[in-house]
């Protein structure tokens, strides 16, 4: 991928992330600039002057700039910032309603996180994952249950509904873990709301949450709100920031298991309109014909759900591939360059996004202990770039970067972190060679 392709927009998008982050550290929320950097923010999905690999650009942007844990930090301590600016933890029924100015705010933010999951399962994952950020949701989402809905508020909750939703749409069985854990599933079960795109959000939410057959069944209102809005989006292929096409043939699959929604669907005469739309909506899978041969079909339940997870499976392989595929260096600058605002504390991983669910599908490796990782600080970034790998993999590491020349208390720390790893990685560079810290050690 050359530099040339998307570089500068690339590179445009990273300054604007961190001038959002130094203004939020700085509590400069009320500011002009704050406004702006976070409309920069959202605009950065869908640039004026967007490249032709606009979704290699995006995905990019997801996984070498969100991703990395000290961009991620601070995301996700925006979110809760935000959320608490506009519904405040003393928030009661007996309170004014929300400060409509930071309800905008939070619903811009938060459609600027949904944007990219949509292109990265992996910064989906760290979403997911965040205990910071679904504690947040859950706090807001109760909140709202039991508040008087005003005109802002209706479309920030759809809004953090759908961000769910786009995450269950991966059809990867530790979201969905995550989420019922969380217990959002019984408070959206308990709102009145009669809001329809509110009532579609979260019919979505929990058909994608559903446990047994049964609960799919869905009542004929719904089953109308879900028609025209597939109808809307689908069949007249318009793009809807809360309505994916995507996510609504999921979920239009997932309804088809349980016989009387599909006989429902059927005779709304859904198959025919799906014949008739072209391949490019399959998504670089089976997509269309597979929804058509569960619909159209009196296929058991058994095989669909299997045919369902396969297609499920082959989706995240097609994101994880372009991923890897943008996962790299421009050419000859590395993104550390213009990246990070602050640098990430290294050391025991104790930071305060350590989610309180634990995810154990998808780490593929085990390891009874800790990686100790021994550098020069004259190797910092590549001995960083390790450190990342092994976070991602969810592997303990230890790691230090701020006393490497102070020999006189590293040196104890050092010695406790080999004695106690599993794995020693030394970065043995001429720079470590000929540092104080060897030197003292071979004293």
């Amino acid at each position: 991928m050359s530099k040339n392709d998307f570089g500068e927009l690339y590179e445009a998008t990273s300054k604007h992330i961190k001038r959002l982050i130094i203004l939020a550290d700085s509590k400069k929320y009320a500011t002009a600039e704050f406004g702006e950097s976070l409309k920069s923010f959202l605009n950065s999905y869908s640039p004026e002057d967007a490249p032709t690999n606009i979704t290699e650009y995006r995905t990019k942007v997801a996984v070498d700039i969100l991703s990395k844990l000290s961009v991620f930090n601070n995301l996700i301590s925006i979110y809760r910032e935000l959320g608490r600016m506009a519904i405040p933890l003393s928030y009661s029924t007996f309170n004014p309603l929300p400060c409509e100015k930071w309800v905008l705010k939070l619903m811009e933010f938060q459609q600027s996180l949904t944007n990219y999951m949509i292109v990265s399962i992996s910064f989906t994952q760290k979403l997911i994952k965040s205990d910071i950020y679904l504690t947040e949701v859950r706090r807001i989402l109760h909140v709202i249950s039991t508040m008087r809905m005003s005109e802002a508020i209706l479309p920030l909750t759809t809004l953090i509904i759908c961000a769910l939703n786009t995450a269950l749409a991966y059809e990867y069985s530790s979201f969905t873990k995550i989420l019922r854990d969380y217990g959002l599933r019984n408070i959206l079960t308990r709102y009145t709301c009669h809001d329809p795109k509110i009532k579609l959000a979260i019919n979505i939410f929990l058909t994608f949450t559903y446990t047994d057959i049964s609960q799919l069944h869905l009542k004929e209102q719904y089953v109308e709100l879900f028609v025209q809005q597939f109808h809307y989006t689908v069949i007249g292929r318009r793009k809807n920031h809360c309505f994916d096409a995507s996510i609504l043939i999921k979920v239009l699959r997932l309804l088809a298991l349980n016989s009387e929604n599909r006989i429902e669907l059927v005779n709304r005469d859904i198959v025919r309109h799906l014949i008739l739309l072209p391949d490019s909506q399959s998504y670089g899978t089976n997509e269309l014909s597979t929804t058509i041969h569960i619909l159209s079909s009196n296929v058991p339940v058994i095989d669909a759900t299997q045919e369902i997870l396969s297609l499920a499976e082959a989706y995240r392989s097609n994101i994880a591939e372009l991923e890897e595929k943008v996962r790299t260096y421009f050419e000859g600058v590395s993104i550390d360059e213009f990246l990070l605002p602050t640098e990430p504390d290294i050391g025991d991983d104790q930071s305060e996004d350590t989610p309180s669910v634990v995810v154990e599908e998808g780490n593929t490796y085990h390891l009874d202990g800790h990686i100790m990782i021994s550098y020069s600080h004259n190797d910092y970034k590549i001995a960083l770039k390790i450190k990342e790998s092994l976070e991602n993999e969810e592997i303990k590491f230890w790691i230090d970067k701020e006393h490497m020349v102070q020999h006189v208390k590293i040196l104890d720390a050092m010695a406790n972190a080999v004695e106690n790893a599993a794995i020693v990685l030394i970065l043995f560079s001429k720079s470590y060679q000929d540092s104080e810290n060897t030197k003292a050690v071979l004293d």
